[in-house]
């Protein structure tokens, strides 16, 4: 993957994905990412393979960290997405609400600085984006947000870059980002600690010009501009 990630280091998010219920630490969503951008480069007319590997050297030279540092993020990043679950919100079918495991199975060489992510056969769907429902960003412009919410975030917002305007709730952002108990119980709370310092950091380090309303009736209202 060496070659294409110095052409371009894009992410192809099904909306789906971006819009399902998840916590995961910056490591492990990093990790995600790394496998993501794998299935930017698919033909359509490709199989979905559920197995993807991921090399220490390129976790090292995207996220600009030391091999050491990146070796280890790596290990916890697999072992974490190995342990957790995303919960996705079909639109049809039995279920209005479903988990699954994010692996199968994640095996590590650690003298090659490789591990082979095998993921949840019914994961893969939505890890290879073949309609138009998705998103495209890069990793050079969010590549400097620290905290995994305001990434998030992020991806949540480049969502509706088109139309400019973004309309959610606080009970969304509560289930799908996985708030803390604070910040579900209280609009003001969720102002201060997430949503205010979150924006500051995507204004600030990324192409998006973002600002909101909260109304009272927890109602949020985003409006997107691209920087020019």
């Amino acid at each position: 993957m060496a070659n294409a990630l110095k052409k371009k280091i894009n992410v192809k998010q099904s909306n789906e994905l971006t819009e399902a219920a998840y916590h995961l630490s910056l490591k492990a969503k990093r990790v995600l990412w790394l496998c993501l951008m794998q299935t930017y480069f698919t033909d359509e007319d490709e199989s979905a393979n559920p197995v993807f590997t991921v090399a220490v050297s390129d976790y090292e030279d995207i996220f600009n960290v030391t091999r050491n540092q990146a070796s280890r993020d790596v290990k916890e990043g697999v072992f974490e997405l190995s342990r957790s679950s995303i919960i996705f919100y079909p639109k049809s079918g039995r279920h209005d609400v479903i988990a699954r495991p994010w692996l199968t199975e994640a095996g590590g060489r650690s003298s090659k600085g490789l591990w082979e992510i095998e993921f949840n056969h019914k994961v893969l769907p939505y890890l290879y984006v073949l309609g138009n429902q998705f998103t495209t960003y890069s990793l050079r412009d969010c590549g400097s947000l620290k905290n995994p919410r305001t990434v998030r975030l992020y991806e949540s917002l480049c969502q509706f870059r088109s139309s400019q305007i973004w309309v959610t709730s606080h009970d969304w952002l509560s289930e799908r980002f996985m708030l803390p108990d604070s910040q579900k119980a209280n609009l003001a709370e969720l102002k201060r600690t997430f949503l205010e310092p979150a924006l500051r950091q995507i204004n600030d380090k990324t192409p998006l010009s973002v600002s909101y309303q909260a109304e009272s009736s927890g109602k949020l209202i985003f409006n997107i501009h691209q920087k020019q």
